[in-house]
């Protein structure tokens, strides 16, 4: 029988390398997301999810389990709105939270639920969780802070029964997040901006992160829970 990944912000730069990632360790990957992403990927089949919606969640889970035993749970979606401090629309901070905090921990419960287990369920945090030197974006921070609160709850929860639950924190992605998150690069000085804050001297890339998840996701990371493991270039250390 298949082992079967799923990966939410299955259309993003992110996602999509994870996707193809998992794909090439063996797993039927399911990339779920509101868009379709650019191109098809070998081994990855696309299903439209709305994280907003436990119905959606539900109907994504049992499609999983018709492709096989449901191995890994991966969740890289999210969205960036700019809510600088100093203001507060609270229609955008609602958005925010919904998508990435809400809609998260409904994932997660419903891993809880399906996962093999020896499964693996894996969060996407971000190296700003960590830092309050991130202009203009207090509720996506707020959010990455929560994700990884997240992951220690359900490692303690879902360790007993085998499950490994994990998070990876990227830096700046040389591919900004899709709409607000590349104009907001842009208007800060594009990623050259960003290089002073990299003791590396450079932007993780999409395929770096996707391998750090892969990692957590196989036998190797057999041992590790509930841990927060950053892909920054260093930036953490800065």
């Amino acid at each position: 029988m298949s082992v079967v990944a799923i990966v939410t912000g299955g259309a993003g730069s992110i996602g999509r390398a994870t996707g193809r990632r998992l794909a090439q360790d063996g797993f039927t990957v399911v990339l779920a997301d509101v868009n379709a992403p650019a191109e098809t990927i070998a081994g990855c089949v696309f299903v439209r999810l709305d994280v907003r919606s436990a119905e959606s969640i539900d109907e994504l889970f049992r499609f999983a389990l018709t492709l096989g035993t449901l191995q890994a749970v991966v969740n890289t979606h999210g969205i960036l709105h700019e809510t600088p401090v100093g203001t507060f629309d609270e229609d955008e901070i609602a958005s925010i939270i919904a998508i990435n905090l809400t809609g998260t921990a409904r994932m997660a419960h419903a891993a809880g639920v399906h996962l093999a287990d020896d499964g693996a369920l894996i969060f996407v945090s971000s190296v700003t969780a960590s830092i309050g030197r991130a202009h203009g974006g207090y509720a996506y921070l707020a959010t990455k802070g929560g994700i990884e609160s997240l992951t220690r709850a359900f490692a303690v929860a879902l360790g007993a029964r085998g499950v490994r639950v994990n998070c990876v924190a990227p830096g700046f992605v040389s591919v900004p997040m899709q709409g607000s998150g590349a104009e907001s690069r842009e208007k800060r000085g594009g990623a050259e901006a960003l290089l002073p804050f990299t003791p590396l001297n450079r932007l993780v890339t999409p395929v770096e992160v996707a391998d750090a998840i892969g990692f957590l996701c196989s036998e190797q990371a057999s041992g590790i829970a509930g841990v927060v493991l950053p892909v920054d270039a260093g930036q953490r250390a800065f």
